[in-house]
């Protein structure tokens, strides 16, 4: 084992992550523009089926895409708020524990805040 070339392989890593970690801000800024621009346009816009179908698949996509940012952001938080236990063996499994546990917390499925699933059903019926 070549130690000095594992360590510059794990602050590597680590820095790989700090950047991606940084960025995440600017993209979700992105990706929220990117929203607005489309719900404007079917604010201000009469709009064919075919044209609302493909609106929304975009707006599909970008939610998606921020909902991966979103999920990213949360669990790079909570590293940081453990990741002084990389420093000890012991608490290392301690800290992917921790990283697990808000992954599955994070992959529930969401709950609505201002419709009921029966309003939604509603809107989609035509109602």
């Amino acid at each position: 084992m070549n130690v000095i070339e594992e360590i510059t392989t794990i602050v590597t890593l680590l820095n790989e992550l700090d950047n991606y970690s940084s960025g995440l801000v600017n993209k979700i800024s992105e990706l929220d523009l990117k929203q607005q621009d489309l719900l404007h346009y079917i604010e201000n816009n009469s709009l064919k089926t075919n044209e609302c179908y493909r609106i929304i698949r975009e707006l599909k996509k970008i939610r998606e895409s921020r909902r991966k940012v979103k999920n990213d952001m949360d669990l790079l938080s909570k590293y940081n708020e453990q990741k002084t236990k990389l420093v000890s063996t012991d608490n290392r499994r301690f800290l992917l524990a921790e990283m697990h546990k808000r992954e599955k917390i994070l992959g529930k499925s969401y709950t609505n805040k201002g419709y009921t699933d029966e309003e939604l059903e509603s809107i989609l019926k035509g109602v």
